[in-house]
């Protein structure tokens, strides 16, 4: 029952609203109608207005034609005679200009002469000059990679006796030999000899130079500055630097060289 109350509850509900948009809808169309009418009556009064304005408009238009025409008439004949005088004024400064940029472009041309025989000669002595340092950088590059093989040549006699101890003691252990394998002595290299090999005496010189260099600059010095002032090329002092650094002559900080 309370079920059957509610739904008569909602369809009472939904009656009542829609009446009430009935009347709603009703009093819209009222007021549609009324300002229906109202816009006709002022369309009417609004084309009336315009046909007055227009028939005005269109009498101030021509009289402002007329008077434009006149004015435009008046405009040209004067454009004409100072489009003349502006025709021949320009004319002269035209003729002037040519003149001026004719010597102007002479000036340049001749300029650009003679700095195009500057820059072959300045060309040439650069040329020189970079070949010469080349060779002397080749010469450096050559030297230093002969001065490595050596150090190379002399430090592998002990890794290949090292090598072939190990590789002796590999075969025995793969055969299944379990003899004690009395180690290879290795041979120590000679003892340098009291005199000394020119290269050897070429650098100690050179170590001599650079503590000598170093002594007069307190402030540090490159390896590039020192070798200008020994006179040699930089590459040269890369070593004895290095050893001077090891036996702990000289200091680094960054790229220069102290004297400790």
């Amino acid at each position: 029952m309370r079920i059957a109350d509610g739904m008569h509850q909602i369809v009472d509900n939904i009656n009542e609203a829609r009446s009430v948009r009935v009347s709603d809808i009703a009093g819209l169309t009222r007021e549609v109608g009324a300002i229906r009418a109202g816009a006709q009556k002022d369309l009417k009064q609004i084309n009336r207005t315009r046909k007055h304005d227009a028939t005005a408009q269109h009498k101030m238009l021509h009289k402002y034609v007329k008077n434009l025409r006149h004015d435009s008439d008046e405009m040209l004949g004067g454009f004409s005679e100072s489009r003349m005088a502006m025709g021949q004024e320009c004319r002269e400064n035209l003729a002037d200009f040519t003149h001026q940029l004719r010597k102007d472009v002479t000036d340049i041309r001749l300029d650009a002469v003679h700095m195009i025989h500057g820059f072959a000669d300045e060309r040439v002595s650069r040329g020189i000059e970079l070949s010469r340092m080349l060779t002397s950088y080749n010469d450096g590059i050559i030297e230093d990679v002969q001065q490595l093989m050596g150090i190379f040549k002399k430090e592998r006699i002990p890794f290949k006796e090292d090598l072939a101890e190990a590789h002796t003691i590999w075969q025995n252990e793969r055969s299944g030999v379990h003899e004690h394998v009395r180690a290879h002595k290795r041979t120590e290299p000679k003892q340098k000899e009291t005199v000394m090999a020119p290269e050897e005496k070429a650098e100690a010189a050179l170590k001599g130079k650079i503590l000598k260099v170093l002594k007069n600059s307190p402030d540090g010095i490159t390896l590039a500055k020192a070798g200008k002032k020994v006179g040699v090329e930089w590459r040269r002092l890369v070593k004895p630097a290095k050893e001077l650094l090891e036996e702990g002559k000289v200091t680094k900080k960054e790229t220069q060289y102290f004297l400790s």
